[in-house]
């Protein structure tokens, strides 16, 4: 045969396959030999290496399941929409939509996610408020998220300026904490304090003035009275990145079952929805 025979190549490529492969062979025969050696050794233990690492934490283990839902939780139909508080256009879907919501709950399920805009330098500390109401008055979260949307505009960029931090926590807590005692009727000024008070909790990071860390939060978050951000932190993180997940840029963005539905807008009108 030629040398350029196809045959001629498939026998040399045989025979050079054949050689490797009892090389390979004749490796792993020696080293198991070798190491069965080193481990009958008297100066070499046998016992397993049990290695001594700390714990690890699961401070973003996600503990409650983002978003804020209501209908029918069990339908196979399910609208998502995520929002910002401190967009206009999220605003102007969210008073849409929330009205005429009761002619398909039965139908139907919806949630509202939390999206933390970067451009709006107050989103944060807006979405944080949220997350605390969450957490401690669960049964008043819708309430706090018309609530919220409603005085919106008081919140945007150009009327909080010049507020810090922790003025800003102080003010939306006050609001939040009017929201709650308005839903329970039945509560005083004294509770509005105790409210206010009980928020200011998880807004505050532990190690700032006036901070003061909610044992509980370790067990219903992750956090710890050792870290430099607030009690929300791991929801923040989470909430995060879910959005980035699910591959949300802009708000509103709705989903219909896992679906993006672009051609629903802010300008969308009852009747379209």
């Amino acid at each position: 045969f030629s040398a350029t025979s196809p045959l001629r190549w498939h026998s040399r490529s045989y025979e050079t396959d054949t050689v490797l492969r009892a090389k390979e062979e004749n490796r792993r025969d020696f080293l198991l030999a070798s190491s069965s050696l080193v481990f009958s050794s008297p100066f070499v233990s046998t016992l397993p290496c049990e290695a001594k690492t700390a714990p690890k934490r699961t401070a973003n283990f996600p503990r409650i399941h983002p978003g804020l839902a209501t209908g029918n939780v069990s339908s196979r139909v399910l609208c998502e929409c995520f929002v910002d508080f401190a967009c206009p256009y999220s605003r102007k879907l969210f008073k849409t939509l929330t009205p005429v919501m009761g002619n398909f709950e039965n139908d139907m399920s919806f949630v509202f996610h939390n999206v933390i805009q970067p451009w709006h330098h107050q989103s944060l500390w807006l979405h944080e408020s949220s997350l605390a109401v969450r957490v401690l008055y669960p049964e008043s979260e819708m309430l706090y998220w018309k609530a919220l949307f409603e005085d919106a505009p008081k919140w945007y960029d150009k009327e909080i300026y010049g507020l810090t931090r922790g003025e800003f926590y102080d003010k939306i807590a006050t609001f939040a904490a009017n929201v709650i005692v308005i839903d329970k009727s039945h509560w005083n000024l004294d509770d509005k304090k105790a409210v206010k008070s009980r928020i200011l909790q998880y807004l505050i990071p532990p190690k700032q003035t006036g901070g003061s860390f909610p044992k509980e939060a370790t067990a219903l978050l992750g956090s710890e009275a050792e870290d430099d951000e607030n009690a929300l932190f791991p929801m923040t993180r989470q909430l995060v990145k879910y959005q980035r997940k699910r591959g949300v840029h802009v708000t509103p963005t709705v989903f219909f079952n896992g679906i993006e539905q672009a051609q629903v807008s802010s300008s969308w009108t009852k009747e379209e929805w």
